[in-house]
C-alpha cells in the first residue's frame, strides 16, 4: 500500500513583496503608449525598442537623489524629447505623469495574487508616490498588507535603504521573506545583496530597465506560472 504524500505546510509567516511597474502594472506599454501620443504630433517615428532603452538609461540616473516621482517623470520625459529635437509644450512634458494613473495591470496580476495571498502576506515595493500607487492599487482590485514606495523612503530602487525601511516595517524575518520583481537592477539585485529569496518574472528581456546580469532564486516568464508553482519553493 502506497503512502500518501504529506503536503507542505503553508506557512502563516511568509512574505511576498512584488515590484509594482513593470512587475504588475504594464510599464512598458504605459510608458511607450504615452510618449508616442506627442511624437505623432510632433510628426515623429520612433521605434518602441529605442524609446524604452532611452528611458531604461534616464530614469536611473534621475533617481540616484531623490525627488517626487512625478518630478523624476516630467524630467524623463523632457529629455527623451531633448534627444530627438521636440520643443515640447508644458502640458507636453507632463504626458507620462497624467497618464500613470491609468496603466493597467498585466492580464494574469489579480488571479495570481489571490492565490499567492493563500501562502501568506503580500506587499509592494515601489519607485513611486503615494497617490500614484494608491490609483495604481485600485486599478488592480487586490488589497496588499504593506505598501512602501520611494515617498515614505525618501530614496529609490536599487538603494539598500528602501529594503531596509521595508524590513522594519513587515516585521518578518529575512528567512521568510521572498521578493519578487521584473527589473534584475532595481530589485533582484539589492534583495539579493538584503539577503532575501528572489523570483524574477522575465515578462520580456530587459525592457525599460538598466540590463545587469545577476541570477535570481527562481524565475517564471510569467506571474501566473510563479503563483502556480509557488507550493514548490515556500
Amino acid at each position: 500500500m502506497r503512502k500518501k504524500k504529506k503536503k507542505k505546510k503553508r506557512s502563516e509567516n511568509i512574505l511576498f513583496s512584488f515590484d509594482c511597474y513593470g512587475t504588475l502594472i504594464d510599464w512598458e506599454n504605459g510608458i511607450y503608449n504615452a510618449l508616442k501620443i506627442v511624437f505623432e504630433r510632433h510628426g515623429i517615428e520612433v521605434e518602441r525598442e529605442g524609446i524604452l532603452k532611452l528611458y531604461s538609461q534616464i530614469e536611473p540616473e534621475l533617481e540616484k537623489e531623490y525627488k517626487p516621482y512625478k518630478v523624476i517623470l516630467k524630467m524623463a520625459a523632457e529629455r527623451i524629447f531633448d534627444v530627438y529635437g521636440i520643443e515640447a509644450t508644458d502640458e507636453e512634458k507632463e504626458v507620462l505623469v497624467r497618464s500613470i494613473y491609468t496603466w493597467k495591470p498585466f492580464n494574469d496580476v489579480k488571479e495570481s495574487l489571490v492565490e499567492i495571498k493563500r501562502y501568506g502576506k503580500i506587499a509592494v515595493i515601489s519607485n513611486t508616490d503615494e497617490d500614484i500607487i494608491k490609483a495604481s492599487i485600485e486599478n488592480m482590485g487586490i488589497d496588499f498588507d504593506f505598501v512602501v514606495t520611494a515617498e515614505k523612503v525618501k530614496a529609490y530602487k536599487p538603494s539598500l535603504k528602501v529594503f531596509e525601511f521595508a524590513y522594519k516595517m513587515f516585521g518578518v524575518d529575512k528567512s521568510e521573506w521572498i521578493h519578487v520583481g521584473q527589473s534584475v537592477f532595481h530589485d533582484i539585485v539589492p534583495a539579493k545583496k538584503f539577503g532575501l529569496k528572489t523570483v524574477l518574472i522575465k515578462r520580456r528581456g530587459f525592457g525599460a530597465t538598466p540590463e545587469v546580469r545577476e541570477r535570481a532564486d527562481f524565475e517564471f516568464g510569467e506571474l501566473s506560472t510563479f503563483s502556480k508553482s509557488i507550493h514548490e519553493i515556500v
